[in-house]
């Protein structure tokens, strides 16, 4: 069932609707480097995901269809970023009729290493903000670094995090300790692009993307030369670029 109403949500550009599903963070907020290009051709969305609750992959893609239900649309090009890359996914196996194209950056469908996400889920859950933020901070600030992100940025970056629960951030976690969608992509329909930054450190994001393309019939990947798990912030990508091609 969708929901009775969508979450809260921000609406830049005008033309067909494309709507951004944040990563682990879940705010929304750190598209800001993508935005002002894609607004010249697209209707931007940005929202904040589902912070309390035991929530599920399922209400996550009914907010979905609930943003494109009141905005009138009965289609969006769904735009997913690492966790926010499963979701999208998930999204196209529940809500086929409502994708126009998918794109899915630096993604999943289903983690490989299980015993440290479900560990990484286990210590989130249990520690206090005051240990657990150390932890994320260390295991952002390489990546940051990698995909070359400015100072300023990445204090952006940072205050965004900051604003994130250590329970939504646990559930998030859990989440995709239990994902395995694996043998379901290939009746995902929706012309795909899957983008994948060469230096991921975080997961294989290009052998990833590789093998989810190779499951789907109507797929295209694009492995960034030189870029990390954050790079929809630095210098090495243009979302806009990419989506004006052929694919």
């Amino acid at each position: 069932m969708i929901s009775k109403a969508p979450p809260q949500y921000r609406v830049e550009g005008s033309g067909p609707l494309l709507i951004y599903i944040a990563g682990l963070d879940g705010t929304g907020q750190l598209f800001f480097k993508q935005t002002p290009a894609l607004t010249r051709s697209y209707r931007v969305v940005t929202f904040r995901s589902r912070d309390n609750g035991r929530f599920t992959y399922e209400d996550l893609s009914n907010d979905l269809a609930a943003i494109i239900r009141d905005l009138g649309e009965k289609q969006a090009t769904i735009l997913g970023e690492s966790f926010g890359g499963t979701v999208a996914l998930s999204f196209a196996l529940l809500y086929p009729e409502m994708v126009k194209r998918l794109v899915v950056i630096n993604s999943f469908p289903r983690f490989r290493k299980r015993f440290k996400i479900r560990l990484g889920a286990m210590l989130a859950a249990g520690l206090p903000f005051h240990l657990l933020w150390p932890m994320r901070r260390a295991a952002n600030t390489v990546g940051l670094l990698v995909d070359g992100v400015s100072r300023e940025d990445r204090r952006s970056f940072w205050k965004a995090i900051r604003t994130v629960s250590a329970e939504a951030y646990a559930r998030r976690l859990q989440l995709i300790a239990e994902l395995n969608i694996e043998d379901r992509l290939s009746e995902i329909q929706a012309p795909a692009l899957f983008i994948a930054g060469e230096r991921d450190l975080l997961i294989p994001s290009a052998k990833e993307a590789q093998a989810m393309a190779a499951r789907m019939p109507n797929a295209t990947i694009r492995i960034i030369k030189g870029a990390g798990h954050a790079c929809l912030m630095g210098d090495r990508i243009r979302l806009a670029d990419l989506l004006s091609e052929k694919w």
